[in-house]
């Protein structure tokens, strides 16, 4: 997309982490729109076309859906129509007017099986519904598309939504006892810097399969650690900085299975920058210092 001309953007995922730091972070610069399930409701693809057909854009990014792992395990039917058959539709709507698609997809499309970090080319394996319907939905856009990008993303953080960090800062205010678990392995994300890396993304006319992720890789543990950490340093009160290590196999109220290892190679990523991508550690820092200082 030429930067000659500032886009009109659609962002889709209003009321989740992700959609509203991208309103923020387009919005003063670019004719933005936002739209949550009450401006568009995936639960119901066949009104989605002509709502879009009425709405101008250039670029829509797509960060809605149905993104509960549990959720999803329970409601495997629902979890196709939003994750899979909304995003087709969209994109055929986007490839009808010659407008540009920027999807959002997750880590949980591997298997989680050991391996190096995952590439964008290597074969996914999903090992839940949530996996196997956010892969269905990658296929799904990019075959109604073949211009779109599908941008797969993990473990989200960012001041619109509490996350693990945020969660266990909280808990730790309380109480001393605490655990986390340190078998499964992945890539803590900033909202903020994929708002900076989709800008790029946006104005390299990318298309296809990219990872959005810091650099570096840490387990549930290790983050929740590192946050604590981080928030004795700023001065938080928090009862403990360190927490017991317990296996995922050990949460069994979860419905869902989770993959263990799911650390996404970013070097395509910073290839197109052209400059390292900074460590989740750094990110979650910046984070939580700017969010503790202004309470």
């Amino acid at each position: 997309m030429s930067a000659a001309r500032s886009p009109r953007i659609l962002i889709l995922g209003a009321n989740g982490g992700l959609g509203r730091a991208l309103y923020r972070h387009f919005a003063p610069n670019h004719a933005t729109v936002c739209w949550g399930r009450a401006e568009l409701d995936f639960e119901e693809p066949e009104a989605l076309a002509d709502k879009l057909v009425a709405q101008p854009f250039d670029l829509l990014l797509n960060a809605a859906g149905t993104t509960s792992p549990d959720v999803c395990e329970m409601q495997p039917e629902t979890a196709k129509v939003t994750n899979v058959i909304a995003p087709q539709v969209i994109a055929e709507c986007c490839e009808a007017r010659g407008a540009r698609m920027i999807h959002f997809s997750t880590d949980y499309v591997f298997s989680g099986e050991p391996h190096e970090p995952w590439n964008e080319d290597d074969t996914t394996k999903p090992v839940s519904v949530y996996g196997r319907t956010k892969r269905d939905g990658e296929l799904a856009v990019l075959q109604a598309s073949p211009k779109a990008l599908v941008a797969r993303v993990s473990w989200l953080f960012g001041p619109d939504k509490p996350s693990h960090p945020d969660n266990i800062i909280l808990r730790a205010i309380q109480a001393a006892d605490l655990s986390a678990v340190d078998d499964k392995v992945s890539v803590p994300t900033s909202n903020a810097d994929i708002c900076g890396w989709v800008e790029r993304l946006m104005h390299a006319d990318a298309s296809g399969v990219w990872h959005l992720c810091n650099s570096g890789s840490a387990s549930w543990h290790s983050w929740a650690e590192a946050a604590l950490q981080i928030a004795s340093v700023i001065g938080l009160p928090v009862k403990t900085t360190s927490l017991k290590p317990i296996k995922l196999a050990e949460l069994v109220q979860l419905k869902a299975r989770r993959p263990l290892m799911t650390v996404m190679n970013n070097s395509k990523l910073q290839n197109l920058i052209g400059g390292e991508i900074r460590h989740w550690r750094e990110a979650l820092e910046d984070y939580l210092v700017k969010k503790y200082s202004v309470q």
